[in-house]
């Protein structure tokens, strides 16, 4: 068996719609990721959350974690979305990091609650639990996580997932402005991706061209050009680019990632519905 990874979305800001995003989707970003014992860790839960939630209900139902890179709307809003929380045979266990204005409880009972929606967490019928990202990691069945801040108004943090079962290792890094980076951030980052060795899959927002990212200074997100010099620097060969500009459609990130694959052959471009395998 195999780590795999399931695109929900990958789209930054705010969802796109019309036909000129159907190739690469226009819901906001949630990752599933499939270890090779068959646990289910979520990564975020934008818009995305909805076709990962199709994905999990033909599945075994069970516990699902899902890990939250930081909390603001567009990675959290696909949890008003999700069928599978009136679903009482299912278990979610929500994890996430604890800034200066709260932590993962905080966000989503204030979000599952009026007058934002109308039903309350405290009747949905699968089973909630609120989990702080404890400082050294977590384990999801034979998975483990670790993490990293990285500069992002308001703060975000990175992850790094090792399958014990398999070997696979992939870095997730959304919603991360290098170019805010302290020597700090920057020495910790690498060490993420590189330790014990570096991950099979670099998974990283290149929201921006270096061109339009100057008039976007301080907004928390990276360039594509960035985002490779990062995989080189850490010796990560395969990379997977999302958090895309919502006003840019098909054909602008057609032309994106092949701008990208000359300048590194394992780029690519996160599309919605494609399943991946992570390491060997």
């Amino acid at each position: 068996m195999n780590l795999r990874l399931f695109i929900g979305g990958m789209r930054g800001s705010r969802p796109a719609i019309g036909s000129g995003f159907d190739e690469f989707g226009g819901d906001t970003t949630s990752l599933l990721l499939v270890g090779s014992r068959e646990e289910r860790l979520i990564l975020d839960a934008g818009t995305g959350l909805r076709t990962i939630a199709d994905e999990l209900a033909r599945m075994e139902p069970g516990e699902v974690t899902i890990l939250f890179s930081h909390y603001h709307l567009d990675h959290l809003v696909g949890l008003v979305m999700n069928p599978l929380f009136y679903r009482s045979e299912w278990s979610f266990r929500f994890v996430g990091p604890t800034f200066a204005d709260g932590g993962v409880r905080e966000a989503i009972t204030k979000l599952l609650a009026q007058p934002y929606w109308p039903i309350s967490w405290k009747q949905m019928t699968a089973k909630l639990e609120f989990a702080k990202f404890p400082v050294g990691g977590i384990a999801v069945g034979g998975l483990r996580i670790r993490e990293c801040p990285v500069p992002h108004p308001g703060g975000s943090f990175a992850y790094r997932v090792d399958d014990a079962g398999c070997g696979a290792s992939m870095v997730f890094a959304t919603d991360i402005e290098w170019k805010q980076r302290t020597p700090a951030n920057e020495a910790a980052f690498l060490a993420l991706c590189r330790e014990p060795s570096p991950a099979d899959l670099l998974v990283i927002d290149a929201h921006f061209g270096d061109v339009d990212q100057k008039a976007f200074a301080g907004w928390g997100h990276s360039s594509r050009e960035d985002c490779l010099a990062i995989a080189a620097k850490a010796g990560i060969g395969r990379v997977l680019l999302g958090h895309h500009a919502p006003e840019a459609d098909d054909e602008k990130l057609q032309a994106a990632e092949r701008q990208a694959k000359q300048l590194s052959p394992g780029a690519s471009l996160a599309r919605a519905g494609q399943w991946l395998t992570v390491g060997g």
